[in-house]
């Protein structure tokens, strides 16, 4: 015990006595920074999850379902077709991370088609097509062609934001390009699926678009071959796919007749002058104005 006595008395508390003092606020103050740092990233990834902000990545097939006993009438459907993946996960370039945010935040519901132009833009483009070909590849589905087009249409629309990649048969996307036939022959499987018609039907005038500029160049060019070097600076948004995707896909509940009267007002604060559904019924279908039979007759 005595021992202990006359080391404690040997220490020089003058000087041991600051630096411990000093020593246990530091330790407090990087305890509290630290704590604080991870409580506000907390807070941040909350926010962000609340105002649907998001690195996802969606792959969505679109068909029209026809509607039995409804002439002309069919229903849009649209399902997942490959597991949800992440900005992160398909690209491991931070340059294309951050050209691919940017893109996005600048497309509307008017061109909801992300501008991948350059040889950056074709790059991203054609590493998510064959992503999602990969991923198909082994489906026992009978293979068909289908058009490609990543989109992030609901930027402006509904809460979740995220890259969608569309893929569509043709023969269906053809049909969007006519927006009056929109209007009265095609409908829903909820009231809220209304835009998701306004962004085919922009994606339909730009796929036509992009056929008739690559007529004119095929006329004007003399060479047919594709250079082995080529800086891209201007490409198809809308590529074309050979893969096998499920037929068989039915409407969930009874398909939904959208009002589209009541959408007009809201379309034009967003940019897009569609002209609303014509008063005069269509001729050729007097069941467009009749309630919608139930899917399981």
């Amino acid at each position: 015990m005595q021992s202990l006595v006359e080391w404690l008395s040997s220490l020089q508390w003058e000087r041991l006595f600051p630096e411990f003092i000093g020593k246990a606020l530091g330790f407090l103050a990087g305890f509290a920074a630290s704590w604080f740092l991870v409580f506000r990233q907390r807070l941040n990834a909350i926010a962000r999850m609340q105002s649907g902000d998001s690195d996802d990545f969606i792959f969505q097939m679109h068909r029209l379902w026809e509607l039995p006993h409804q002439a002309n009438d069919c229903v849009l459907l649209f399902r997942n077709i490959a597991p949800k993946t992440t900005l992160n996960d398909l690209y491991d370039n931070i340059a294309v991370r951050e050209f691919l945010k940017s893109t996005a935040e600048t497309t509307t519901l008017e061109n909801p088609i992300l501008h991948s132009e350059g040889t950056l833009g074709f790059e991203v483009l054609n590493d998510a097509m064959g992503h999602i070909a990969g991923l198909v590849a082994t489906t026992p589905f009978k293979r068909e062609t289908w058009l490609f087009a990543m989109t992030c249409e609901d930027r402006q629309v509904v809460r979740k934001k995220c890259i969608r990649c569309f893929l569509i048969r043709p023969d269906d996307l053809e049909r969007f390009l006519d927006w009056q036939w929109c209007q009265k022959h095609v409908l829903v499987e909820k009231p809220w699926h209304w835009f998701r018609v306004v962004a085919l039907h922009q994606v339909a005038l730009a796929w036509k678009a992009e056929q008739e500029m690559a007529v004119q160049e095929a006329i004007a060019s003399r060479d047919q071959d594709m250079p082995l070097v080529d800086k891209q600076i201007r490409h198809d948004r809308i590529r074309m796919l050979s893969i096998g995707l499920n037929d068989g896909e039915r409407p969930i509940g009874e398909p939904f007749r959208i009002e589209w009267a009541s959408h007009v007002a809201k379309l034009e604060t967003m940019g897009l002058e569609l002209a609303g559904p014509d008063v005069e019924p269509d001729e050729n279908d007097e069941a467009a104005a009749a309630p919608v039979e139930s899917v399981a007759e």
